[in-house]
């Protein structure tokens, strides 16, 4: 899909991701380090990245989940006959994505501890944002936005808010919240606060719903900008350094020992 500013509603994730535009993920990877936003590998369909997806439809979209998922029959794959039955059953399968009844049953468990931030009628799900900003195209796809405030559903290890205080500096969350609010700002949407609702992958699934203050947005935003003009340098010049720079050699000191 070719890139034009605007509000997209049911795009999925194949054509979102066609859009040549700029990512909170291109940004807040090239924060960490250009080399490896530009030479890692694409991401494959890891377990985690499975159970991301599924835990995001059964929570936002649950009644389109059987058109993106199918149930894994329970076979020894082990066996020769085995493996010959669950192949002649993936020829059925199409464009879905096998998912055994487990991850779904786990899934729906958190749902269920969630059920009263459910997206309510009337809020917009996996709503895409496509706009511009310093000139250069952008795109954001956002769990849930209420008409007010923005929300993204986030599984973790630790959801009490010193696990969590800690997800969002080592995982640059809040970057990811200033983009998004970014992205609805420029499009003429109302946005005033950008909601993570944090529940941990281990029953009994605490959870909690975290912020962050227009101080720490205007952070993230500045972070954002900074971010994207290197990658827009990076491009430019086809260059894309590591953590030193060219044959600089960085030196530790006493005091940076522990």
């Amino acid at each position: 899909m070719k890139f034009k500013t605007g509000i997209y509603h049911d795009l999925d994730y194949p054509t979102y991701d066609s859009i040549p535009a700029w990512r909170s993920h291109d940004l807040t990877s090239i924060a960490k380090c250009p080399f490896t936003w530009r030479y890692a590998e694409k991401r494959t369909e890891s377990p985690a990245l499975l159970e991301g997806r599924v835990q995001h439809t059964v929570f936002l979209e649950l009644d389109k989940f059987w058109d993106e998922f199918i149930l894994e029959p329970e076979v020894n794959k082990r066996t020769k006959a085995g493996k010959q039955e669950y192949d002649d059953w993936l020829q059925g399968v199409g464009d879905r994505t096998p998912v055994k009844q487990d991850l779904i049953d786990v899934c729906m468990a958190r749902r269920e501890v969630l059920i009263d931030y459910v997206p309510k009628k009337g809020d917009q799900v996996e709503l895409t944002v496509c706009f511009e900003w310093f000139g250069h195209p952008c795109k954001a796809k956002i769990d849930w936005y209420d008409g007010i405030n923005v929300w993204d559903l986030k599984t973790c290890r630790d959801a009490s808010p010193r696990g969590f205080r800690s997800a969002i500096n080592n995982f640059l969350y809040f970057q990811q919240a200033a983009f998004y609010l970014t992205a609805c700002r420029h499009s003429g949407l109302t946005a005033d606060k950008f909601y993570f609702l944090a529940v941990e992958k281990a029953a009994p699934y605490p959870y909690g719903v975290y912020t962050l203050s227009e101080t720490a947005i205007q952070y993230g935003i500045a972070k954002n900008e900074q971010a994207l003009h290197l990658g827009v340098t990076c491009k430019k010049e086809d260059s894309y350094l590591p953590f030193n720079r060219g044959d600089e050699v960085t030196e530790f000191s006493h005091e940076d020992l522990y």
